[in-house]
């Protein structure tokens, strides 16, 4: 039985276990909580973090991998940094650290973005006493920062550093804020899933973006396969204003909102997805066009989610 390595196995990523389990993995996982839910659902389970490189290379000497084994996480961001630099160590097949990097650090992906003519909003290193133009409004974001609660929105004048950010590395970036439409992007295979925010942690899905589609897709896909990630699902933070679009983060870890559509759906997300990572089969997650209905969806991973079919019907009638 082919060994699989999985870092992370939390209540959102019990999903994935179970599917690689189901697809016939001998399931090593490993996590920093020792009660984590995956614990009784592998066939191994070892107290690691994603990051702790030592123990992570100790559970696969005791498990026995070799390079025809794999390694998958489903978890937070740098989960991804973790599993690249374990794939290295053991010599099995995933991205390189260098690949998972650029993802991760913003300087380093809007370099790429520029390289690949993929517009950016007009973002610089912040550095102390920086002058600041007093009709515009600005995003501070930590070079790793994944996640909107550590997006300082700034008017006027700029805060003092350091601030405390669990993502922060090496430096700040000050971002022009673009007003305008806010839409998550998912690449899978020549696919694009397209949701848009409505407000606060409420989305729905689009069959098409409203303007620049072909151009979005063709430049998206274009740089996933710059980065070496063609087999993989990819999402992406794209603003749409009257003058254009903009591509603000990258995201690797599974889709919530795609996870969410499918699952309303009946359809597995997770078994696709695992299917799609670990079995390089791209077509195990229906086309778009399959998967596209009009829904508007409500919430997030803490409090759940609420599905409301019915109001494009009120959007008609209204």
């Amino acid at each position: 039985m082919k060994k699989l390595i999985f870092l992370g196995c939390n209540h959102l990523q019990l999903g994935y276990l179970k599917a690689a389990r189901e697809l016939g993995f001998h399931v090593v996982a490993t996590d920093q909580n020792p009660e984590a839910p995956g614990a009784t659902a592998a066939h191994e389970f070892h107290v690691a973090g994603y990051l702790d490189q030592a123990p992570l290379l100790a559970v696969a000497k005791q498990a026995g991998l070799d390079a025809g084994d794999q390694i998958f996480t489903a978890s937070a961001h740098f989960a991804y940094e973790g599993a690249a630099q374990l794939a290295h160590s053991l010599q099995l097949f995933y991205p390189s650290t260098q690949t998972i990097d650029t993802c991760l650090d913003k300087r380093k992906f809007y370099s790429l973005l520029h390289e690949q003519s993929i517009p950016v909003p007009p973002t610089r290193v912040y550095q102390k006493g920086m002058v600041l133009d007093p009709g515009r409004q600005y995003y501070l974001k930590s070079d790793y920062g994944k996640t909107p609660r550590y997006n300082y929105y700034i008017s006027g004048q700029a805060p003092t550093l350091p601030i405390p950010d669990l993502y922060y590395r090496e430096c700040f970036l000050l971002q022009e804020e673009i007003v305008g439409e806010h839409y998550r992007v998912n690449l899978y295979g020549d696919q694009m899933a397209l949701f848009i925010t409505t407000s606060e942690n409420t989305f729905r899905p689009l069959l098409r973006l409203p303007r620049f589609h072909e151009e979005i897709h063709q430049k998206l896909q274009s740089l996933r396969q710059a980065l070496g990630l063609d087999s993989w699902l990819i999402k992406f933070d794209v603003l749409m204003d009257a003058q254009g679009w903009y591509v603000i983060d990258l995201g690797l870890d599974p889709p919530m909102r795609l996870r969410q559509l499918c699952q309303w759906q009946g359809v597995s997300f997770c078994e696709a997805y695992v299917r799609m990572y670990l079995l390089d089969d791209p077509l195990a997650l229906p086309p778009w066009s399959t998967l596209y209905h009009e829904v508007s969806i409500t919430g997030n991973s803490g409090i759940g989610f609420a599905f409301d079919p019915k109001f494009s019907s009120r959007e008609k009638s209204s």
